[in-house]
């Protein structure tokens, strides 16, 4: 019943039909005063089925989209679906004038979380449902608990021992593909729908499709060999996504969605189905396992599963940050490091079809063509592997293209960018980092210091690789520079690109006047009221050129420190501002530290700087006088809609409406 409401919400967002409107809030009223808060009890509390069918426990009947799971009386994933419709009826009752009523829903929304925790809540992540006999049903619902994150109920602090919990290891498969895997993302395309087994009372036989599977007949598909007991189905990566960008960021988001794509991709049915009892059917199709051994009653991805689309979402609705609302159709990126530019085409608003591009940098000297299908894969090996170029302009961020050769995550290499004002005859060193969470086949980008528009040449340098790891060339490049492969000159270049991705500053603490030892550990606090991508750490090493250290940047979620980002630098300048790049971080406060020295390294610090009371330097966790010298960036955005004529700055947390 919430979805109906939810469903003429976004209706009337995307189309602005005054008659539609019109049409339909007489009904979604009666849907929600009538069955909503009075039938269903939602005026005072969680929303409670109504009658004995559907009561949670081993004698009633499923209650949701999950059909063959006892879910009931107080149903986790309807209630989270309840508290968006009171949002939507808030917006529908405002765009029709009726702000009384507007407000009424307004004010029962704003109590709605702090109900649903009292009700749901087991101390790290949402129950499945409470039923009658006031008992918790808890499988570890990852369905009921990203809807929910997705949809703003948690506290940042609730929703970091969520996302906690699906980054830990969940109870061993019985059966499937992926038989005793431990991982919640068994799958690689989306999460399991339940990280423990679900019970006999909450399973409902009914639709068993093979009844051997199960002895009695009546006991749960085994563990893992069921989409509703262990398997996955495709649209779960969307609010797996999307909930890591509400909460934490787009460098976490980008990474399951990089990882849903190239599973797609590795398929050669792109995770489809086929059957013949299905009406779908086409003649003389049949398939009923895809190339990773998955059956189709184990991954739900085609067929009836048309809500499967919602995975390709979060580039529109997340990274790109492209939403309507009373006021128009935003955009508001949120890119990921990975990314420089998305775009889409065919966005229907108000009757129109537009194209939305948004590029968070341009590249000055690249080589990177769209048909990489001839491009050799160069294995780094024990050899390292280098790309000079000539840049055309100023760059602050250099990328290459990798392959890990199928292994998605975990590998680890040091990339270096050097400089030479006389055409390579002595080479300067300007940032060195090791750069990790590789996915396969994926461009990977690090920030420098701003480098001038010169005619210098510069040199990217591959070494050290934690395993298997190419560098992909273009053998029939022509640029304008050389790849090297330990001493031997290689045909074409390897993909790289030197990038200028437009920053302001933020904050900017460059005063100097004690550079501390790091001893253990140095750190600074600081809030920052707008979001940054990029921070600089003025670092000494003293007069060393092989030192190096890891910087972590840590939130505060309301309840404690959790780490955002980590970066391990080598080789560090001495002196010189070490940059941090990541993907947007949300306004707050912030904790930057250093740590793990090698060698000799040292941060400086300004024991004579007052930013404020939120604002101090810290030597292990000791507060010292002054602050440490580092700056903050903001990144902004190019965003294009050709169609409107419009091409425009976004800030970072801004956004750019369109009313038509």
């Amino acid at each position: 019943m919430p979805a109906y409401i939810n469903g003429i919400h976004l209706m009337y967002l995307w189309t602005r039909d005054a008659d539609f409107l019109n049409l339909m809030l007489p009904r979604a009223e009666v849907v929600m005063d009538s069955y909503l808060l009075g039938t269903m009890q939602g005026a005072s509390g969680l929303l409670v089925m109504p009658g004995t069918d559907n009561d949670g426990t081993a004698n009633g009947r499923p209650s949701t989209y999950m059909d063959q799971v006892r879910s009931g009386h107080e149903d986790g994933w309807v209630n989270a679906s309840f508290y968006s419709a009171l949002r939507a009826m808030e917006d529908l009752e405002t765009a029709a004038g009726n702000t009384v009523k507007a407000l009424a829903y307004h004010n029962r929304a704003n109590a709605f979380p702090a109900q649903y925790r009292a009700g749901l809540w087991t101390g790290t992540r949402y129950a499945g449902w409470r039923d009658v006999n006031g008992d918790l049903h808890d499988a570890g619902f990852t369905y009921v608990n990203l809807p929910a994150l997705v949809r703003g109920l948690p506290s940042p602090a609730d929703a970091d021992r969520v996302l906690e919990w699906l980054d830990s290891p969940a109870a061993p498969t019985q059966g499937g593909a992926t038989f005793n895997n431990t991982s919640v993302y068994q799958h690689v395309s989306s999460p399991r729908a339940n990280t423990l087994p679900l019970t006999s009372d909450e399973w409902d036989p009914w639709s068993n499709p093979d009844q051997s599977t199960s002895p009695s007949g009546g006991l749960p598909l085994i563990y893992g060999s069921h989409f509703q007991n262990g398997g996955t189905f495709l649209w779960l990566s969307y609010y797996d996504i999307m909930a890591r960008l509400r909460y934490r960021h787009a460098d976490d988001a980008m990474p399951r969605f990089q990882q849903m794509l190239t599973r797609m991709t590795r398929d050669s049915r792109r995770l489809a189905f086929d059957v013949p009892t299905m009406p779908w059917h086409v003649a003389g199709s049949f398939r009923d396992m895809n190339d990773f051994n998955e059956y189709k009653n184990e991954i739900g991805t085609s067929g009836e599963f048309s809500e499967s689309g919602l995975s390709v979402l979060p580039l529109l609705y997340g990274f790109m940050g492209v939403s309507a609302d009373l006021q128009g159709l935003h955009v508001k990126p949120e890119m990921p490091t990975a990314l420089l530019h998305a775009s889409v085409a065919d966005v229907d608003y108000r009757g129109t079809l537009r194209s939305i591009q948004v590029i968070r940098g341009e590249a000055v000297a690249q080589q990177d063509r769209e048909d990489s299908s001839l491009d050799v894969a160069t294995e780094v090996g024990t050899a390292v592997l280098t790309q000079s170029f000539f840049p055309m302009a100023a760059f602050n961020e250099v990328g290459v293209r990798v392959g890990s050769y199928d292994v998605d995550s975990g590998v680890e290499f040091d990339l270096s960018l050097e400089s030479s004002s006389d055409n390579g005859l002595i080479w300067a060193p300007i940032v060195t980092r090791r750069l990790s969470g590789v996915h396969n086949n994926a461009w990977v980008y690090m920030a420098v210091p701003p480098q001038p528009a010169n005619n210098w040449r510069y040199r990217l340098t591959m070494r050290a690789p934690s395993s298997r790891l190419a560098w992909w060339r273009d053998p029939n490049s022509t640029v304008f520079g050389t790849a090297i492969q330990g001493g031997t000159l290689l045909a074409g270049d390897f993909n790289f690109r030197a990038v200028q991705a437009p920053q302001t500053v933020l904050l900017s603490q460059t005063g100097v006047s004690v550079p501390d030892a790091l001893n253990g550990t140095l750190g600074q606090v600081f809030d920052a009221a707008q979001p940054f991508d990029r921070a600089t750490l003025r670092i000494g090493t003293y007069v060393t050129s092989t030192s190096g250290f890891t910087a972590k940047l840590f939130r505060d979620n309301g309840e404690g420190w959790k780490l955002m980002a980590k970066q391990t630098f080598k080789n560090v300048v001495d002196n010189s501002d070490v940059p941090m790049n990541f993907a947007s971080m949300k306004p707050g406060r912030y904790y930057l530290e250093i740590s793990d020295e090698v060698g000799s390294i040292a941060w400086y610090r300004d024991s004579a700087s007052n930013l404020g009371p939120t604002f101090w330097s810290a030597q292990n966790g000791i507060p010292q006088p002054g602050n440490r010298t580092f700056q903050l960036f903001r990144g902004q955005y190019t965003v294009n809609v050709p169609e409107r004529g419009v091409s425009t700055t976004v800030l970072a947390g801004d956004r750019y409406t369109m009313s038509n």
